[in-house]
This record gives C-alpha cells, sequence and structure tokens, in this order.
C-alpha cells in the first residue's frame, strides 16, 4: 500500500482555517490577549505578522480526517512552551511609561507621596509662625505678669517687711524680675542682717515663693538697759529688745564683731551646768591684758578669765564654786593667771589664807593650778 506525505502547505485552506478556529475556541482569555499584544507588536516594529503557535487541545468533537493525515499533521507541529498564567509579564519600557506596570497604575502612589510631603512641610511651617506667636500672646497676657509674692521661714522677720526690701512689683514682667533675683536677694540681705539666704522661685504660673532662712540669735548686748540681738556670725542687730529669759547669755561692753565671734565659740565648749549658771559676760580689758572677761554667775560670784582661756578654765567652776559655798564665801574666782578664789571684803591675811586653802583643795581635786 502507498503511503503518500502530504505537507502542511497542501493542506487544504477549509480544513485550516477549521483548525484555526478550534484552537482559538480552546484558547485562556489571557493567551488571546497575549497574541493580540504581539500582533500589535510586531506592527508598531514594521515587522511581519507572526502567528503564535499554541499547543492543541483535544475537543470533544472527533476529527473526520484520516488517522495518516493527522499523524503526519502532529509530526510536523512544534509545540510550544506553555505559558504559566500567573507569571507576570514584564513589559518592554516605551518612551512614554515604566518598564514594570503603567505610569496610570503608579499614579495614586505618586500622589499620596506629594500629599504626605505637603502636610509635613506645612507643619513644619505652622510650627515655626505658632512658636513665636504663642510666646507673644502669653507675654502680653497676665500669666506673663508677676501675680503675687509668698514669704516661708522667717521667724522674727515679718513677711511684708521682707516683700518691701526684696522690691518684687506685682503687675510687672515675670520673668524679667525673676532672672534679676539674685540682685533682689542680695539688698534683702544687706537690709535685714539677719537674713542668712532666701531663694526665690515660681509657685503656680505667675507667682513668686520666697524661703527665707535667719541667723540664729546666740546671745544679747547689753548697753544702758537695752538689749540687742547677737547672732551667729557676730553681728550685733541694731533693735531694741526685751531681757533675756535666761537661755542666752548677755554681753556687755563689746564693739566688734571678730571678739564677739571669740567669746561664743570658747562659750560653746562650756558644759550645759557652766552656761546654765552664767548671768552676764563683760569684757573688760587691762594694761596688762586686752582679753580679759569679767563672767557674772547667777550664784553671785564673779569669774575673771581670759577669752582664749574661756572654754577650757571655766569648765572648773562647778567645783570651785561648791567649795565656796561649803566656806559660805561669795567672791571672785580668778583665772587670769592660776586658778584661786577671794572673797569680795577681806584683808591681805585673809585673802592669802583663802588662797592657801582654795589651792590646796584644788590640787587634791586634780585641778591645775598656778600658771598655764
Amino acid at each position: 500500500m502507498e503511503v503518500r506525505i502530504i505537507s502542511r502547505e497542501e493542506v487544504p485552506d477549509e480544513k485550516k482555517d477549521q483548525e484555526e478556529k478550534n484552537r482559538q475556541e480552546n484558547l485562556t482569555p489571557w493567551q488571546l490577549a497575549n497574541m493580540e499584544y504581539l500582533k500589535q507588536k510586531a506592527l508598531e516594529n514594521g515587522e511581519p505578522e507572526v502567528e503564535q503557535e499554541t499547543s492543541d487541545v483535544p475537543t470533544d468533537t472527533p476529527s473526520t480526517s484520516e488517522p495518516a493525515d493527522e499523524s503526519i499533521e502532529e509530526s510536523e507541529k512544534t509545540v510550544p512552551e506553555p505559558i504559566e498564567p500567573e507569571e507576570e509579564v514584564e513589559l518592554e519600557e516605551s518612551s512614554n511609561g515604566p518598564k514594570n506596570g503603567s505610569f496610570l497604575d503608579r499614579l495614586p502612589n505618586i500622589r499620596h507621596e506629594r500629599n504626605r510631603r505637603l502636610v509635613r512641610r506645612s507643619s513644619i511651617l505652622i510650627g515655626l509662625f505658632s512658636i513665636p506667636a504663642l510666646l507673644l500672646l502669653y507675654y502680653i497676657s497676665p500669666l506673663g505678669k508677676l501675680g503675687g509674692v509668698s514669704v516661708k521661714g522667717n521667724e522674727r522677720i515679718s513677711a511684708e517687711i521682707i516683700k518691701n526690701e526684696l522690691n518684687f512689683t506685682v503687675g510687672d514682667n515675670l520673668w524679667s524680675q525673676y532672672f534679676d533675683r539674685k540682685d533682689h536677694v542680695k539688698n534683702l540681705k544687706k537690709q535685714e542682717l539677719q537674713i542668712e539666704n532666701a531663694e526665690v522661685s515660681i509657685d503656680g504660673f505667675n507667682h513668686f515663693e520666697v524661703k527665707v532662712k535667719e541667723y540664729p540669735e546666740v546671745a544679747y548686748l547689753e548697753s544702758d538697759g537695752k538689749y540687742s540681738p547677737v547672732i551667729s556670725n557676730g553681728k550685733i542687730i541694731p533693735i531694741e529688745v526685751e531681757k533675756s529669759n535666761g537661755e542666752l547669755p548677755i554681753l556687755e561692753s563689746f564693739t566688734g564683731s571678730k571678739r564677739i565671734l571669740k567669746v561664743l565659740e570658747g562659750y560653746n565648749k562650756l558644759s550645759e551646768e557652766v552656761k546654765q549658771g552664767i548671768s552676764q559676760i563683760k569684757y573688760a580689758p587691762t594694761t596688762e591684758n586686752k582679753e580679759l572677761l569679767e563672767i557674772f554667775m547667777n550664784d553671785g560670784n564673779k569669774v575673771l578669765v581670759s577669752i582664749n582661756d574661756l572654754g577650757g578654765k571655766m569648765n572648773y567652776y562647778p567645783q570651785i564654786a561648791k567649795e565656796m559655798n561649803d566656806k559660805q564665801i561669795k567672791g571672785v574666782v580668778d583665772m587670769e593667771a592660776g586658778i584661786y578664789s577671794y572673797p569680795y571684803t577681806e584683808n591681805t591675811d585673809e585673802k592669802s589664807t583663802t588662797e592657801e586653802s582654795t589651792q590646796n583643795s584644788t590640787d587634791q581635786s586634780g585641778t591645775p593650778v598656778g600658771n598655764d
């Protein structure tokens, strides 16, 4: 039996059209769109139209052609590689748009980015102009002016006096007065010697709070029956107060703060028993001793001692006073050179006897006797 091989060109046109129609009916919409794109691309580039070859998809209708013809046609056909529908097709970049995707598809993102940048720049400009405006409004508003001054920590100086000396002006600019607060405090300390320090802080929105620290009173200076307080830095407050209740020593005839500080330094070294027994401390210098003190005791005795020896020798006074009380003697305890005592009224023999008796009793008790 003679077998005739029929080429593709010899297939009747009607059969070819039927096959083409069958192929197109079995193509997916994505394949049809791809064919149209390739045809359009070929026309734009001036190339002859290329027919996309696709794999034959079997149909339900059986072919009426002969088996030999079908085998010849299948041998002549080239099977193209399958195109995955999920694979993203990379489009060539044209002169009018980006390579990946359409420019119109990216337009919403560009608009969003532009709007975001515009909002950010607008916020910066609004902030730059808003800050000076707010500061100006605050400066001219009542919150920018001093509304009042309160004083805390004062005990001996009234709050009104402190406010007047600070010289803050209610209703004037708050911050200009706050930045000059050190000058105000300096003026307060100059006018009020008893003020050790003062701190000014802002209380609330537009009020000042002044915390005052005063020098403690450590003694009273007596002059012509009047008393003035002496503070811990040795300065004498030029005011008149009532007589002390006995808790603080009374000084007499002192003029300089340096000598007062030396006396107070020695006084603070004494025991509480001796402090409570002191009634008054008088500065009584002589030609031989410029630092001599006369200390008047509450028990009626008088002590002579130098300022430098006040903190040491005066601690022996309770023992000497006890011996004098046993003998019912009121007199002078001389600690200027050694330590001995004698009555206020006496002749020379009685004074010598008292000195000898006092020295012997002092030696037995262990109290140092003689010159330092």
